[in-house]
């Protein structure tokens, strides 16, 4: 039993102009009466209703071809798709994010482009160029580098990304520098090579020097903690 152009529309629930289109691209096939009408196949239907279902999920048309046409398995070109979703789907948690953000300060045109460019400053270098400033590059100290180091997750919620904001800015102060750079130094003084301060009255002095930093030290720590996802650190009693 074949079908008009207008009942293989209504079966599958799209525009007879959509029918068209697609037996002009050959994604369709239908033969053609005397009269010139074009007649479709029982298959039909089921692959317009394939081709309807791979265009709601964003394959384009080539690809759709492809998987009509058996030259790629319908599991490996979802499996790929997936994937380019998934890559869509972080882009688009970080502009909402950014968006969120923006909306909750009431930003203006101007604080939205600078906000914008600080975040893609601080994503790159600022942080990484700050603890190299405060602890330098002695290979002892890689993994104390590491534990300071924020990381903003592709899929950032709007606080992370506030977090990671403000540590930008703290980070840019040249006199927030000064002191941690300072703080290191005694920390490392104190500590020599025992960097995991097993020893209790080290640590305790340890301890004792961070109670006496710069209090945007402890602002630093609980930022870190913010972007990272991390428990709130302890705070030092003053």
């Amino acid at each position: 039993m074949d079908h008009s152009i207008g009942a293989v529309a209504r079966l599958a629930g799209v525009s007879v102009k959509t029918v068209r289109h697609y037996s002009d691209l050959g994604l369709l096939t239908s033969r053609r009466t005397a009269s010139g009408h074009r007649r479709y196949d029982a298959t039909a239907v089921a692959r317009l209703e394939l081709i309807r279902t791979l265009r709601a999920l964003g394959l384009d048309l080539e690809t759709v071809r492809t998987v009509l046409e058996r030259e790629r398995m319908l599991a490996d070109v979802l499996a790929a798709h997936a994937d380019a979703l998934a890559v869509q789907i972080r882009a688009l948690q970080a502009q909402h994010a950014v968006v969120s953000v923006v909306a909750h300060h009431h930003s203006t045109p101007e604080e939205l482009t600078d906000m914008t460019a600080q975040f893609e400053q601080a994503r790159r270098t600022l942080i990484a160029d700050f603890l190299a400033d405060a602890l330098g590059d002695d290979p002892v100290l890689a993994a104390v580098r590491q534990n300071l180091t924020p990381v903003l997750p592709s899929d950032a919620e709007p606080r992370q990304l506030e977090a990671w904001l403000e540590l930008a800015a703290l980070v840019s102060e040249d006199d927030f520098r000064t002191s941690v750079r300072r703080m290191a130094a005694g920390y490392r003084v104190l500590a020599g090579d025992d960097l995991l301060w097993a020893n209790p009255e080290l640590r305790g002095r340890l301890i004792e020097l961070r109670r006496t930093a710069d209090p945007r030290w402890e602002r630093y720590l609980e930022l870190l903690a913010v972007v990272n996802g991390w428990a709130p650190p302890s705070r030092v009693a003053g």
